[in-house]
């Protein structure tokens, strides 16, 4: 009987890191990016898409959240997530544009300062993903 070796699943691979953010560009190379390093990725485009998910069970190691989307912003996503006691627990990383602004009630792990380098980007996620 023939065998087939399959091949190997990295160890990042086990839970995606969520990028949700409402620039396509950005998300998609985000998504490339982090695909290159061996990550599973879910590419959202605003909050409520990223809520519908997390909702639905899928539980990301991490999450990179924009502050300023349509339909619903990194802020009230950030709000959410923290009311529901099972999703509370999902790092995130914020990045953002805004300047000058209290980052206190996001509780995220880090908070990144757009335009960021890809350098930054990923040492952030090695920082932060839950390791499976």
């Amino acid at each position: 009987m023939p065998t087939s070796a399959a091949s190997p699943i990295p160890r990042h691979a086990a839970a995606p890191i969520f990028v949700v953010d409402d620039d396509l560009d950005l998300r998609e190379t985000l998504g490339e990016l982090l695909s290159e390093e061996g990550y599973a990725t879910e590419l959202l485009p605003n909050g409520r898409a990223a809520l519908e998910l997390l909702h639905a069970g899928v539980r990301p190691r991490l999450i990179l959240l924009d502050l300023t989307m349509p339909e619903m912003s990194g802020w009230q996503f950030r709000e959410h997530q923290l009311r529901h006691e099972a999703l509370r627990g999902i790092p995130v990383i914020v990045m953002t544009a805004s300047r000058g602004f209290d980052g206190s009630p996001l509780a995220a792990a880090e908070i990144l300062l757009k335009p960021v380098g890809i350098g930054e980007i990923l040492a952030a996620v090695e920082r932060n993903a839950l390791r499976a």
